[in-house]
């Protein structure tokens, strides 16, 4: 299985996951949106194919895009893509691993220590203290992206199990599995032989997950659904976001919410709750653009086919998009993607 198949295969199934979801706990299916997100991913799937024939520097004035973000998305953005930039052009990534986990390990322990372990604390999670380890999570995923070792996978979802996050515990699974695919070991007979890293993986994301539910449940005194109903619940909830957001977009949009600082939170604000709000891949483009939102697919589509030639920077971008399928894109989301893209053609000095 190809990296680009392994995004289309998790998009398709996330979006029928929150159909089925729709059905079995809200209103049913709106047939605008669902028409809407078909023809988003299909667009996407389309820019995809097209994307490799594209030079890099059509996606270099996306550094531009970090600037209605504030002074310090830009200053750290632009940091960001100079280093990669760097190691990428002295061949320096595999070298920067050990630093890296390091450093991982380093945020993720400071956590604890300081505030506490979020699955024995769920207020936590909604706290300061829940994003030393995203960035630890954020940090594994790149470390996959250039090392794919399954020491790596183990400690991404230790870090997404104490801190109960089910984000953390997708991209680094997500990330491992997009990197086996760049080394054609995402075969039937290549996962026979790694059978047991792969029962390991399983294992290791279904427990994050049930850690997960075990703090919404502690949350929520009364929350009724078990398991597998948690499951679906939370996407078919942020496809429900979507839909209204899609209603509020149509027809030319409202150009609220890629830009901001905040997008969850705004959304949440603007259903009347103090809350941050997730909202699938397809709300942004929906709300903000309308239907011309599905231009934005076309670019995405560009910029992950470019950025699927290299395989680091193709593993970082697709997970980024896997993770926003039901986040939803943020502006520095979006950033991220089309700079990978670039950086795909970065060659090595000599």
């Amino acid at each position: 299985m190809k990296p680009t198949e392994v995004f289309a295969l998790t998009a398709w199934t996330y979006l029928g996951m929150a159909w089925l979801g729709k059905v079995l706990y809200f209103k049913g299916i709106d047939v605008g949106p669902a028409l809407y997100a078909i023809l988003f991913l299909s667009l996407l799937l389309i820019g995809e194919n097209l994307g490799p024939r594209l030079r890099g520097e059509a996606f270099l004035p996306a550094l531009i895009l970090l600037v209605p973000l504030g002074s310090i998305y830009f200053i750290g953005g632009l940091v960001s893509f100079a280093i990669l930039f760097f190691a990428l052009k002295r061949n320096l990534l595999r070298k920067a691993v050990l630093p890296a986990v390091l450093l991982a390990v380093s945020l993720a322990v400071f956590a604890c220590i300081k505030w506490g372990i979020p699955v024995l604390k769920p207020e936590l999670r909604y706290t300061s203290a829940s994003v030393p380890f995203l960035v630890a999570g954020d940090i594994i995923i790149g470390t996959i992206a250039v090392f794919p070792d399954v020491r790596l996978l183990v400690l991404g979802e230790a870090i997404a199990l104490i801190s109960a996050s089910r984000t953390v515990g997708l991209g680094v699974a997500g990330a491992y599995a997009l990197r086996m695919a760049y080394d054609n070991k995402l075969t039937i007979e290549e996962l026979k032989r790694h059978r047991k890293a792969v029962l390991l993986g399983i294992v290791l994301l279904l427990a994050v997950f049930l850690a997960r539910h075990y703090v919404t449940v502690r949350e929520y005194s009364t929350w009724r659904l078990g398991f597998l109903g948690s499951l679906l619940y939370r996407p078919a909830s942020s496809y429900t976001v979507y839909e209204r957001l899609f209603h509020l977009g149509m027809p030319l949009g409202n150009r609220e919410l890629l830009f901001n600082p905040d997008p969850t939170g705004y959304v949440g604000e603007l259903f009347g709750k103090e809350v941050g709000y997730t909202y699938t891949l397809f709300g942004q483009p929906a709300y903000d653009f309308g239907i011309l939102g599905l231009l934005e697919a076309l670019i995405l589509g560009l910029a992950l086919g470019r950025a699927s030639k290299n395989p680091f920077t193709g593993t970082f971008a697709l997970t980024v998009a896997i993770l926003a399928l039901d986040i939803g894109i943020e502006g520095q989301f979006l950033v991220a993607i089309l700079l990978m893209a670039y950086l795909a053609g970065v060659k090595e000095d000599g």
